[in-house]
């Protein structure tokens, strides 16, 4: 399934890179065969990712985010880093919110070494995991955003509000200006605010990717942030960030800490 995911990711981006592609093109620019190429084309148009024309496809370019199951094989080992090292931070018998993303969905296996915890979370899919765990789990619902598998909007706001949380861990669409992190929705700045206003600590999770992208809603600061955990990066980024939050970066073996220094 990985795999499947991990090609359909890759035709996805050929075709925002090209007008429009046949079957063959595709076909050959993948090593595979059409057949699979058709059956991947099928699903990404029930994805809404994609249009299809007679032997050809092309991108629906005013989609805005790609669905959940097509997101989550990305970057997936930096992901994972991440993750893990986040998930770190939550000692047992907390509290703790852990939002929507693929990031750290990439590493719930960890939290098979933690007791007692209630996770709270808008996340159908991190929901399940950790229920299966046997954690306590409290969804926050409210409207369900499908591709996402998540929910937003006032109910969701409404729950999370009367909650709180030892330990916050958020993630980001985007990074790439350096200076505060978001969503792809407008629907949902309204719980990442709630969350960030009912947590005793706060950790920003990216992997490094997010440096190359841009949050379409910015819905918080890296100054209201404790932690920012992402993979290694450059050393012009390094100097910025640590200028608004204390940063970790890893690889899932090596780790890298530099404390704040606009404090």
């Amino acid at each position: 399934m990985k795999k499947k995911e991990s090609r359909q990711n890759q035709i996805y981006a050929l075709l925002m890179e090209n007008e429009k592609l046949s079957v063959s093109e595709l076909a050959e620019k993948m090593s595979v065969t059409r057949e699979t190429i058709r059956s991947d084309l099928d699903d990404l148009e029930r994805n809404g990712m994609i249009s299809r024309g007679h032997g050809y496809a092309r991108a629906n370019r005013n989609l805005v985010e790609m669905p959940f199951d097509q997101r989550r094989g990305e970057h997936l080992e930096d992901k994972r880093a991440v993750a893990w090292r986040a998930i770190e931070e939550i000692k047992d018998g907390m509290t703790v919110f852990l939002d929507t993303g693929t990031t750290i969905f990439a590493g719930l296996d960890l939290l098979r070494s933690k007791k007692d915890l209630t996770i709270v979370t808008n996340s159908l899919a991190v929901a399940q995991v950790a229920e299966s765990l046997n954690f306590k789990v409290i969804v926050a619902g409210g409207l369900l955003i499908g591709f996402g598998k998540r929910c937003a909007g006032f109910f969701t706001e409404q729950m999370i509000e009367q909650i709180h949380f030892d330990l916050a861990i958020l993630g980001t669409d985007g990074l790439k200006d350096l200076k505060g992190f978001g969503v792809w929705m407008i629907e949902e700045i309204g719980w990442e605010r709630e969350v960030i206003a009912s947590a005793s600590r706060r950790i920003l999770i990216a992997d490094v990717s997010k440096f190359d992208q841009y949050s379409a809603y910015r819905s918080g600061t890296l100054e209201e942030m404790d932690l920012l955990i992402t993979n290694f990066i450059s050393e012009d980024k390094r100097k910025v960030l640590c200028e608004r939050i204390d940063l970790v970066e890893t690889d899932g073996v090596r780790e890298r800490f530099t404390k704040r220094t606009g404090r």
